[in-house]
Order: C-alpha cells, then sequence, then structure tokens
C-alpha cells in the first residue's frame, strides 16, 4: 500500500513540477505552495507507518494521540486533494494555453483522484505536453 501511496503522489508532483514551466503568463498557481503542502501528507504517511505499531501495541490509551493523529489525518486529506487540484488544473492550463477553472479540468481531478483509472488515460495526454 505504502508503494502505491507514494507512487501515486510521486506521480501527481512529477505533473505539477514538470508543467509549471510550460504554464500560461497569466495563471496564478503557485509551486511553492503546492510544494509545502503536498509535502506534509508524503511525510506524515511515512510517518504515521513507522509509528503505528507503537501507537498499537505501546500506545497509553488515553485518546490524546488518536485526536492529534485524526486532525493531521484531515489535514493531510485536505492537502492531498490540494495536490490533485493543483496538478489537474495545471495539466489543463498547459492544454488550453489558458487560466483553467474546475469546470474545465473536473474529469482530470477525478483521474487522479481514481487513479488506477486516471493512470491510462491521462499518461498518454502528459506524455505528449512535456514533448
Amino acid at each position: 500500500m505504502i508503494f502505491f501511496t507514494i507512487g501515486t503522489l510521486g506521480w501527481v508532483w512529477a505533473i505539477s513540477t514538470s508543467l509549471n514551466d510550460k504554464l500560461p503568463l497569466d495563471s496564478k498557481l503557485n509551486i511553492k505552495v503546492f510544494r509545502i503542502l503536498f509535502l506534509i501528507p508524503i511525510i506524515y504517511i511515512l510517518l504515521l507507518t513507522l509509528g503505528l505499531d507503537y501507537i498499537l501495541n505501546e500506545g497509553d490509551g488515553n485518546g490524546g494521540l488518536f485526536g492529534v493523529i485524526i486532525i493531521l489525518h484531515l489535514f493531510s486529506m485536505f492537502c492531498i486533494f490540494y495536490g490533485l487540484r493543483f496538478a489537474a488544473k495545471t495539466m489543463k492550463s498547459v492544454e488550453l494555453g489558458r487560466n483553467a477553472k474546475f469546470g474545465d479540468y473536473a474529469g482530470e481531478f477525478f483521474l487522479m483522484w481514481f487513479s488506477f483509472i486516471g493512470y491510462w488515460v491521462l499518461q498518454p495526454r502528459l506524455n505528449k505536453l512535456i514533448k
């Protein structure tokens, strides 16, 4: 599961960073904010995986730790959705040559969200955009 998650997040990262230079000039996508917010779930998932053994087997059972995990998990989910939106908007803005609106890139967003289908549909288009 970790390999799939990191692979998918890496794919979204690669889309966003490699196509960022090809964005139209009027685009207001901030790659620095994306990088910061998208690193959070990657680090969180790795730390949670490494610390899961301690949490489940040796935790003190007071529930405070689980409250922190729930908050971090919800924030991590927000960051993942932000990253998916950023990558989809970047891809569609490069294709259209203008700043895309959500209606323009909603399909790409959902294909990235359900990446097991999105890989097959989006990757050929991404290959053409990168060339």
